[in-house]
């Protein structure tokens, strides 16, 4: 075992868990504060199954500058709001492969040309498939994202006693709060208790929304792990060379197997700035390079994994189907019309 590869493959799972956690901490967050703030009605309103939402969710999901895995504590947001099952699906397909970060990416990369024709397959490729999916009844396939909540204690006591006649039972509910006092007093301690709770809400409410962040974090630390500890064993122990290898020119099934190469590579749009000219130079075509991002970028497989907390497999299978036939059709007809 090389060392310099695994400390590369360390470094890798460090920095990435690092900045995926506090990204997926930060968004959910916030999320949790717009969920409180925001009416979910709204939210339904503006993100429902009619085709302005499919057109908002696209539009949404292109402007949030969210990698795959960053994008996942949005959705979770879209879900708990009960927003329209298609429209969150079209943000889940939009938001990591089409946004001001890739665009800007790509046209440094590939040119005007290229990108328009990528920003064009990649609004149409997810308007599409969330409309599918919809329309297929596959949001019964989504796992109950609700925390489970313990009925309150409600105990009855019930005490019997009898006269000459008549037996009466008497029952007591102990989850009443009894009071000896007479009504004044309590309507005057009432007014005082609920002047502190509203001096205290905000930070209690705070507080609370915190607690549930993180928890709903640290449901998601393994399968953020095991996701991030993949890509790094592919990024440390991985040769370039193997890309270069099956992805070039000469290569009849270069773009899906570029498609293929790029699910377990968790590759940033970003990273394309460097690692495209050079992957050029030794003899990939254009096409596969873009699959290999699409791939990447679109249903990684650290994405994959975060996503079986959330979705069941019917989904998880459609998913990765619609990514890979995006990366590999956007690949050949770059290859077709643009080589």
């Amino acid at each position: 075992m090389n060392v310099n590869n695994l400390q590369e493959a360390l470094q890798f799972f460090i920095v990435g868990f690092l900045e995926l956690s506090i990204l997926f901490l930060g968004i959910s967050f916030l999320v949790e504060i717009l969920n409180e703030k925001i009416n979910p009605k709204k939210i339904q309103k503006i993100l429902s199954s009619k085709k302005s939402g499919y057109i908002t969710a696209s539009l949404l999901g292109s402007i949030t500058p969210f990698c795959s895995c960053s994008s996942i504590p949005l959705t979770i947001g879209l879900i708990k709001a009960k927003a329209g099952f298609g429209p969150i699906m079209t943000f889940l397909f939009t938001s990591p492969l089409l946004n001001p970060i890739i665009v800007v990416v790509f046209y440094i990369t590939f040119g005007l040309k290229i990108t328009l024709a990528y920003a064009i397959t990649a609004v149409f490729a997810s308007l599409g498939a969330g409309y599918l999916l919809e329309k297929l009844g596959f949001e019964k396939y989504i796992k109950n994202m609700e925390p489970e909540t313990k009925p309150a204690a409600s105990v009855k006591v019930t005490k019997a006693f009898s006269t000459s006649n008549t037996t009466v039972t008497t029952q007591f509910n102990t989850s009443a709060p009894i009071s000896e006092t007479n009504c004044c007093t309590t309507s005057q301690n009432d007014t005082e208790k609920e002047s502190n709770t509203q001096t205290k809400k905000p930070k209690n409410r705070y507080k609370k929304l915190m607690k549930q962040t993180w928890k709903q974090f640290v449901s998601f630390v393994p399968y953020i792990a095991i996701g991030i500890a993949i890509g790094a064993f592919v990024h440390g122990f991985v040769p370039q060379e193997l890309i270069t290898q099956y992805a070039s020119k000469e290569n009849i099934f270069a773009v899906p197997v570029s498609a293929i190469i790029g699910i377990p590579l968790y590759i940033r749009a970003s990273t394309m700035v460097g690692l495209g000219p050079e992957l050029i130079a030794n003899g990939v075509n254009l096409g596969s390079i873009l699959a290999l991002t699409i791939a990447g970028a679109g249903a990684s497989l650290p994405e994959m994994i975060m996503l079986k907390k959330i979705f069941k497999l019917p989904i998880m299978i459609f998913f990765l189907v619609s990514v890979f036939t995006m990366a590999i059709g956007c690949g050949y007809l770059v290859n077709i019309y643009f080589s």
